[in-house]
């Protein structure tokens, strides 16, 4: 269990290395920086925290950026440090979102900024739990993989707030996302339950609405970008995180999914997603 010991807020110190790994949003935007320092891993999120990890991976230190809300500094934590530290030290952590539907689990995996927190929000509003929002853990069991509840805020922008829930917010806030605190306005499920199902989110925004299976090596490298990596030069963790993986894609169904971004076409994405998901599942 990572520990977290936080400072009070300080300005990011200028950094003398040159960061070995750079976590890039779909607009290029860098989200974070991961540098090396004698006291061991360093995860700089600009104008907002920076964290540094233990060479053991058992303890953090962290600093907010003045100005960072310290919910956020938490979240940043949870969601990107956490995941980082289980990976390398033998769990499994993907960037994604996930529902509760029947009893099983689907998750939806993407990139930042690609709709997954929006469509979970739109399958909790049509009555299907949120089991995890923007991080998903599993743990290998002997019938298959558990998905474990991480209740916690919904990130969303405010015309997804809007449009999903009727919430409103300042003008000058339309551009951010908001968040909005788990279970009081979307269900959210706190018990484990199995994962059934991995659709993987396309990059194209206007692409019709289709679900397909996704097989072996096209499942994996589809996976592999979605998976949080702390030290990609350490080749040992990389190709034991890289069966872990492997592994996943062989025993749990992948599909694509891809849909246009539009809030009038969710409904639509829904039924298609819960007709698939029941309709395999229910197959003899």
């Amino acid at each position: 269990m990572l520990t977290l010991q936080a400072h009070p807020p300080r300005l990011q110190p200028p950094l003398a290395s040159t960061p070995y790994d750079r976590w890039v949003l779909p607009d290029g935007e860098v989200k974070a920086e991961l540098h090396r320092t004698d006291d061991g891993f360093l995860v700089r999120f600009a104008g907002e925290a920076d964290f540094l990890i233990a060479p053991d991976c058992g303890a953090a230190t962290g600093w907010p950026a003045p100005g960072t809300d310290l919910d956020h500094f938490s979240s940043l934590f949870r969601h990107g440090v956490v995941p980082l530290v289980g990976n390398h030290l033998g769990g499994l952590y993907l960037h994604g979102s996930a529902v509760v539907i029947d009893g099983g689990a689907a998750a939806f995996i993407a990139l930042s900024r690609s709709g997954k927190t929006t469509l979970a929000g739109a399958m909790a509003k049509a009555g299907y739990p949120i089991l995890t929002e923007d991080v998903i853990e599993l743990v290998r069991g002997d019938d298959g993989y558990w998905l474990q509840p991480k209740p916690s805020d919904l990130r969303l922008f405010a015309d997804s707030a809007a449009h999903l829930f009727n919430l409103t917010f300042p003008a000058e806030q339309e551009d951010e996302k908001q968040s909005i605190a788990g279970g009081t306005i979307a269900p959210f499920h706190e018990v484990a339950c199995p994962l059934d199902r991995i659709y993987l989110l396309g990059d194209d925004h206007s692409a019709p609405l289709s679900i397909a299976p996704v097989d072996g090596a096209a499942a994996l490298a589809r996976l592999l970008p979605h998976a949080f990596v702390l030290d990609v030069e350490d080749k040992a963790r990389l190709g034991a995180h890289f069966s872990r993986i492997a592994e996943l894609c062989q025993l749990i169904p992948c599909r694509a999914l891809d849909y246009p971004r539009h809030y009038d076409e969710l409904p639509q994405v829904v039924a298609a997603i819960l007709s698939e998901f029941q309709g395999t599942r229910n197959a003899p």
